[in-house]
């Protein structure tokens, strides 16, 4: 079995926060009235290589689902996301909602027998398909029978080739999208063409979309799938994984609010948030999470924020009637919140708390507010004459932390 204390000292090494990674571009109709979304990746830095469309696509479906949410980014409208061949054969593409999710088979994949076999099984799951950049001739006719949604770079492609193409894309069945729209007169034409949504520039430009975007560290990831992997695996040894880094925590939360939409569920608790995700899910996202981006580094800040929810933990462990994982949670996010510059509301919203945390964090009410009061001002400095149990437990928060710097 993989030990869980060495991630721990290395998950503090790393910033809770990144840049935004995601933009949304409408795609309308001939009325200008939203139809729905491309995700279109905006990293932080410079990817390069063979497996850079791979990581915009984890970068997107993450920041999708583990940051904002489908709902909130399609409103109930579907979203396209860009695949290259590699991710399109992954097995963790499957992880995006079908009822809310077109992938789009990006105009470099070369269409063989095994790309039409794998777009086969996507739409027998569920998905639609559209085609970017489609150019008649190529590879990708193969998928014309496959595929809803026919894209076609309207400046690229002179404007006497409009009719007809359209004609036979809609003797097909497809509906066919004018891409790079960019004034009105385009537009025009592109309607008289019979071209049935439109996306460009004449209508909007990619709009970043703010989002939590946490970074979990790589070995932290690397260690979480492989327990999640074991036949007999230990939930205990999962959740403890899994505080120890906040990004992770935020996510897993995340998706365990998107699977408790409609149950009338708050999640109060780590545990019952992994539970709730399922291991086999949960270790799909951590894949796409790896394949995503390397964070960035601020040590001082993240090693706080764990210090502070692990002190707010052993806190409520010696108070009666007060769950210690309750406290931990609680204490994690009002840290976020104060160290790291996430809105409290945003990323309670988020992560579906429980109305307990929802208070202590807002408020500082109740119990567990009282504990995080008690713990954020003897930490900073500001309360020197707390009471011993709050003195002893960020003693121990502080020397569990140093046990895991010397481990890692």
């Amino acid at each position: 079995m993989t030990s869980t204390t060495e991630p721990r000292a290395l998950a503090t090494e790393r910033c809770v926060r990144s840049a935004t990674a995601l933009a949304r571009q409408p795609i309308v109709d001939r009325h200008g009235r939203a139809y729905g979304y491309e995700l279109l990746f905006r990293g932080a830095g410079p990817i390069a290589g063979a497996a850079a469309g791979d990581r915009a696509t984890a970068g997107v479906l993450v920041g999708a689902a583990c940051d904002i949410g489908w709902t909130a980014l399609g409103g109930g409208r579907p979203l396209f996301v860009n695949v290259g061949r590699g991710m399109l054969h992954d097995p963790v593409l499957e992880l995006a909602p079908a009822q809310a999710t077109v992938l789009e088979v990006l105009e470099d994949v070369d269409v063989d027998d095994q790309t039409v076999q794998r777009v086969q099984v996507l739409r027998s799951l569920g998905y639609d398909i559209a085609l970017d950049d489609f150019t008649p001739g190529s590879s990708a006719e193969r998928l014309l029978p496959l595929a809803r949604f026919i894209k076609i770079d309207v400046l690229a492609t002179p404007s006497e080739q409009y009719e007809p193409l359209v004609a036979r894309l809609h003797a097909g069945g497809a509906v066919v999208v004018a891409e790079r729209v960019e004034d009105g007169a385009l537009f025009a034409r592109c309607v008289d063409a019979g071209f049935d949504l439109f996306q460009g520039y004449w209508f909007a430009r990619p709009a970043e979309q703010q989002s939590l975007d946490l970074s979990p560290h790589r070995v932290v990831c690397l260690q979480l799938i492989a327990l999640l992997a074991d036949d007999e695996m230990d939930l205990t040894q999962v959740e403890s994984l899994v505080t120890a880094d906040a990004a992770l925590v935020v996510r897993t939360l995340r998706m365990a609010n998107s699977a408790a939409v409609g149950a009338g569920r708050e999640i109060s608790s780590v545990r019952q948030a992994v539970m709730m995700v399922g291991p086999k899910v949960l270790a799909g996202w951590v894949a796409l999470m790896l394949m995503a981006h390397e964070p960035g580094e601020n040590p001082l800040t993240a090693a706080e924020i764990l210090v502070r929810a692990r002190a707010c933990e052993i806190v409520a462990s010696g108070r009666r009637g007060i769950p210690a994982g309750v406290a931990f949670l609680a204490g994690l996010v009002s840290s976020l919140v104060d160290l790291g510059g996430v809105r409290a509301d945003e990323l309670l919203d988020a992560i579906g708390t429980s109305e307990d945390i929802r208070r202590a964090v807002l408020t500082r009410s109740g119990p567990v507010g009282g504990i995080i009061t008690e713990v954020f001002a003897h930490v900073s400095g500001q309360h020197e004459d707390a009471s011993i149990s709050v003195q002893l437990a960020h003693l121990a928060a502080l020397a569990w932390y140093g046990q895991l710097r010397q481990l890692g």
